[in-house]
């Protein structure tokens, strides 16, 4: 009875035994099947940021596809390279981009907004990522206007030049009278007032080599003293004639508005709401205000007003459509650009460390060179 239950139990085991090891086949063949068909984990994707942006060259502008490029979205895009971030531009108006940042709206924003201290109390800028001032448009026919005109007239080496000239044919005016007064009465009259004047009168004609032919030396020392202030007055002519030259084509290189004071004789225009506005209000300098840069522009052609004043990047960028308007080279109140994030955003520290190494690369110089050719920061 006893051999009976332990035959018993013995032959359970062993049925115990095969079951399991048939289950451990069977697991070990439709294993590697599972698993293939098992989907594999995914790895995470940052969603695209989305940045709110408005047109204004040459920072944000867009192609006629719907694309946008620029100054700034070149950066945006670099910086973006450097985070693994993607983004998704939105075009926003101005006057709201603030508060869609702050309102959480917009991950970030990217236009005309200087840095400044009424939007820095809501939300956060980053580094700058460019540095520009305000410019001055003017137009061309200025340059070469009667006030130009004056100023190379008036000026210290003009008139050293007119002393230069009108030195000598005094000097040789009374020593011809001196030659000819005796032997040449009729053309040099013997009385000093009026004889001299005659010999002055000669000694002019003959430098500008008019040649009147009214009056002329006759004696054999008046006609060497003349063919003496021939040669020298030849020289004298070129001389002169170089430095005139040389003060005009200074002249056309110099600015008529050389700094801000010259500003407040002219009729000033400049774009409203904007911070060109604040600072000329700040100067006490009336202006009138347009709604944007190409009204500005097309008033300064029209001769509506005298004088653009706004961002000088702008200005410059915009200048290649008007001839007959030029930029000046006075530059006031620095411009930060910088990038709206929200306050307190996680990710500002790193889109700042981004944006300096964007800067500190060649591909930046490349970039400012391809929208502003001169006067790059």
């Amino acid at each position: 009875m006893r051999n009976a239950f332990h035959d018993n139990l013995l032959l359970r085991r062993l049925v115990a035994a095969g079951f399991l090891a048939a289950c451990l086949l069977l697991l070990a063949a439709i294993g590697p099947a599972v698993a293939q068909s098992a989907p594999a984990p995914q790895a995470t994707v940052d969603a695209p940021m989305t940045v709110g942006v408005h047109a204004l060259p040459p920072y944000v502008m867009q192609n006629k596809d719907g694309s946008w490029y620029g100054l700034g979205i070149d950066m945006l895009n670099t910086m973006g390279g450097r985070l693994g971030k993607t983004f998704r531009l939105v075009e926003v108006l101005p006057e709201t981009m603030v508060q869609d940042v702050a309102g959480g709206k917009l991950d970030m924003a990217l236009g005309g907004v200087p840095i400044n201290a009424a939007d820095e109390a809501v939300i956060d800028f980053s580094v700058p990522y460019y540095s520009g001032d305000l410019g001055v448009a003017l137009r061309v026919v200025d340059k070469i206007g009667p006030t130009m005109m004056f100023q190379l007239l008036t000026s210290p080496a003009f008139l050293y030049m007119l002393g230069l000239l009108t030195g000598p044919v005094f000097v040789i005016g009374a020593l011809i009278w001196l030659l000819e007064r005796r032997a040449n009465p009729e053309q040099f009259e013997p009385r000093p007032a009026r004889g001299v004047f005659s010999g002055f009168w000669w000694a002019t004609v003959t430098m500008t080599t008019v040649g009147y032919g009214d009056k002329a030396p006759v004696t054999f020392f008046g006609r060497l003293l003349a063919m003496a202030w021939m040669f020298t007055a030849l020289i004298l002519a070129a001389i002169t004639t170089a430095q005139l030259a040389a003060g005009l084509t200074s002249s056309l290189h110099t600015n008529f508005v050389d700094n801000i004071h010259d500003l407040s004789g002219l009729t000033v225009g400049t774009i409203a709401d904007s911070p060109a506005a604040t600072e000329l209000g700040l100067l006490n300098l009336s202006f009138t205000t347009f709604e944007t840069v190409p009204d500005g522009l097309d008033a300064l052609e029209n001769h509506d007003i005298d004088a653009l004043v706004y961002d000088r990047a702008i200005l410059q960028w915009s200048l290649d459509n008007y001839r007959d308007l030029y930029l000046s080279n006075l530059e006031f109140m620095q411009q930060n650009y910088a990038l709206i994030l929200p306050q307190n955003d996680p990710e500002r520290d790193a889109i700042n460390v981004a944006i300096l190494q964007t800067l500190e690369s060649q591909q930046w110089h490349l970039i400012l060179e391809r929208y502003l050719a001169s006067g790059v920061r």
